[in-house]
């Protein structure tokens, strides 16, 4: 039985995620953004008072290297700035949202606002508490595995077994 849940589990989580793409390269697009792009307006949009580019990519769970090279373009379309810009490394200047990236953040917040709506709307209040607390217990469970060997023992320990 538990492997069933976990098959149904990773199912629906892949599906929900797939939706989320497609809702978030449907809406950005036509705000001339990339869906990584969604997050991150979103942190800077929370931190008034900037996030260097590491923290960025921290803080949205992001790949370093991909926040630089879509800073180019961010910064090109006059959504972020860096006020201490010193024409040195990007990875130590605090980004901000100008107006315009204000503006876009007012609007994916939203356009998410009235997606979550939408979809959880006939949720009851305490259902949803308890589904974000549990789905986020088990996000940090995945998140421990994915930085653990544990999965790697138990493969090593039942091959052992098996000779």
């Amino acid at each position: 039985m538990e492997q069933e849940r976990f098959e149904e589990f990773s199912a629906l989580i892949a599906e929900v995620h797939g939706d989320i793409q497609k809702l978030k390269a449907r809406y950005t697009a036509q705000l001339g953004l990339k869906g990584v792009h969604v997050v991150w307006l979103y942190l800077l949009n929370s931190h008034p008072e900037g996030l260097s580019a590491s923290e960025l990519a921290a803080a949205g769970r992001t790949d370093r290297s991909l926040v630089s090279r879509e800073l180019d373009d961010l910064f090109q379309q006059g959504i972020v700035c860096a006020p201490e810009d010193t024409g040195r490394r990007r990875y130590g200047w605090k980004l901000k949202l100008t107006e315009k990236g204000e503006r876009l953040a007012r609007i994916i917040s939203a356009v998410v606002s009235d997606i979550q709506r939408s979809v959880s709307g006939s949720i009851p209040t305490d259902d949803l508490a308890v589904f974000y607390r549990t789905l986020s217990t088990l996000a940090e469970g995945f998140r421990t595995l994915t930085e653990t060997n544990q999965i790697q023992e138990i493969i090593d320990h039942e091959s052992e077994i098996d000779q």
